[in-house]
């Protein structure tokens, strides 16, 4: 009996590590599809190769860009004097895994099982890829039936039911506006902030002026260096950071600095997340060349007609603009969150920087293909609002797990913890 248990907490603990390193689900995806179209072994392993360097390129991108922000928030925090409840979908999970983490680990498995049959016999033909984030929102979704007092199955059950019918539905719901974006249908956008992509694609359509597109801006020959997208992002860390770092005094950057000279760091850590944007973005050129035409053998077999939903750095290179207005909109929306939300009696939740670059940043790029500027501007606000707001609103919802100072991150997660409150506390 006892051999049998570990067994399966072996087969668990597989299963998890490889949901947690979504190049590998990318790699599988790739062979896949290149064996069912019946490539030759040297264009199989060509293509996995590279498809899995790809994405492994954009996770080490991310990495290094998310060191650097986890350094700016702290110089800005502290600048600043910010403090509240962050929201870190990595630590909530990491704080609970014991608690709740075999059922929100069925709860994928299922759901994913679902994705897959729902875009094989609906219209819904989507395969949601970033199963990285559906793996937090099986955490969000078990933790909210769990403190509602709902058994296991139940839990189970509903998380499957409705996770696997959010992957199939949101990607289909982006599919026109990713492809304005695109300029292809081969692929769509899947990511945890899609409500906020949805409802500021509509946004920038009503109230915005899609001639006056973002990517288009005039620039004036004296600074015309701003063209490149690597100076122009170089140059606005190097700004957030001096700011941050005058403000917060020489001796606390230097604290997080390992000694070296205050403007030598300042200096060093923006030209550092301009080079791992720049990787990020090298990966996804490298990503895309190869999953798109891999899918189709995929997607022939288990689901005909289907095209995958990947993360959103793949719009970053398309539209490099909109990217840095939505980061630099959402994280100041999410700032004047922090001075707000006291006077109406709502926690404060420090903004997420990382959540303010990648889906401020894509809110940005929806924004703009629907109303250009204006809508950008309108959809990053929107975003960075919504990063602040659902998360004080769900915090109580999560509070039975014993995890103190933190909590979701994401619209897409905290909007289905709320849904599922509000619908099975009667119950």
């Amino acid at each position: 009996m006892k051999i049998n248990k570990r067994k399966s907490e072996i087969t668990m603990e597989m299963f998890m590590s490889i949901i947690r390193e979504p190049s590998i689900i990318i790699a599988i995806v790739t062979l896949l599809g290149l064996i069912f179209q019946r490539k030759k072994v040297s264009e199989i392993i060509t293509g996995t190769t590279l498809s899995f360097m790809g994405f492994t390129m954009i996770k080490v991108g991310g990495g290094i860009l998310g060191g650097v922000l986890t350094n700016f928030s702290q110089i800005f925090s502290y600048a600043f004097k910010l403090k509240g409840v962050v929201p870190s979908n990595e630590a909530i999970m990491a704080l609970t895994i014991d608690q709740i983490g075999a059922d929100a680990a069925l709860i994928l498995l299922f759901s994913m099982i679902l994705n897959i049959v729902l875009a094989r016999l609906t219209k819904f033909k989507c395969i949601y890829l970033s199963l990285h984030l559906i793996l937090f929102m099986s955490f969000a979704a078990t933790a909210v039936m769990k403190g509602l007092g709902l058994s296991s199955l139940t839990t189970i059950i509903v998380g499957s039911l409705v996770i696997g019918s959010y992957m199939a539905v949101f990607p289909y719901l982006l599919r026109n506006a990713s492809k304005n974006i695109i300029k292809s249908d081969e692929y769509t956008i899947a990511h945890a902030s899609m409500t906020s992509y949805i409802l500021g694609t509509y946004l920038g359509k009503v109230f915005g002026n899609r001639e006056n597109d973002t990517e288009n801006v005039k620039i004036n020959d004296r600074i015309s260096f701003l063209r490149d997208p690597n100076v122009a992002t170089t140059l606005t860390m190097l700004v957030l950071l001096l700011v941050s770092g005058l403000v917060a005094g020489s001796d606390y950057v230097s604290k997080l600095s390992d000694g070296k000279e205050y403007i030598v760091f300042i200096l060093e850590q923006s030209a550092i997340f301009a080079a791992g944007l720049y990787i990020a973005k090298a990966g996804v050129k490298l990503f895309t060349t190869e999953i798109v035409p891999a899918f189709k053998g995929f997607s022939q077999v288990f689901a005909p007609g289907a095209i995958p939903g990947v993360d959103v750095l793949v719009l970053f290179d398309k539209s490099p603009n909109s990217a840095l207005v939505g980061f630099l909109v959402s994280f100041f929306t999410g700032v004047a969150c922090v001075f707000l939300f006291p006077l109406v009696g709502l926690p404060v939740i420090v903004p997420g920087i990382m959540a303010c670059f990648l889906a401020g940043g894509a809110a940005a790029i929806f924004g703009n293909s629907s109303g250009g500027f204006r809508g950008a501007v309108i959809s990053s606000c929107l975003n960075g609002f919504l990063l602040c707001l659902l998360p004080a609103l769900t915090l109580p919802l999560f509070s039975f797990l014993g995890a103190e100072g933190v909590t979701f991150a994401d619209p897409d997660f905290t909007t289905l913890s709320g849904v599922l409150w509000l619908i099975f506390r009667w119950f």
